[in-house]
């Protein structure tokens, strides 16, 4: 039986000291969760995850494979980069029957308080400090 992506929803999870922003992508054999700690915790601007896809698109289509693509973005565009701290990137790619959805993790740190980001999936379960 092939895996169906029935909704995609930005969501919050985790536990009650260390909850995570991020999506639910919920199909007929799984939730996955991609998430990011939504905390700060000093002076840093904590990070999120986001498509710019069209996720509506990809409802009905059948899941082919979870992967990771890259744990580093050298240049962000939509951070000011000559004010900007450390940052870090990483990125999903839902491979589908309708083409590749891509989410990515962003964070901006000024180097001590890295944020947590995670991919857990039946597939796939990844932890990362970014």
């Amino acid at each position: 039986m092939k895996e169906i992506i029935k909704q995609i929803k930005i969501t919050t999870f985790g536990e009650k000291h260390t909850p995570m922003d991020g999506y639910e992508i919920i199909t007929n054999k799984q939730i996955i969760r991609l998430g990011i700690d939504n905390q700060q915790y000093c002076c840093e601007n904590w990070g999120y995850f986001i498509s710019e896809d069209d996720v509506s698109i990809f409802i009905g289509s059948s899941l082919l494979s979870i992967e990771l693509t890259d744990t580093q973005l050298k240049k962000v565009p939509e951070f000011d980069i000559e004010n900007s701290y450390e940052g870090a990137a990483m990125f999903v790619d839902l491979k589908t029957s309708k083409g590749v959805l891509q989410f990515v993790a962003y964070t901006e740190h000024n180097g001590y308080y890295g944020h947590s980001a995670c991919v857990i999936s039946s597939q796939l379960t990844h932890e990362i400090d970014l």
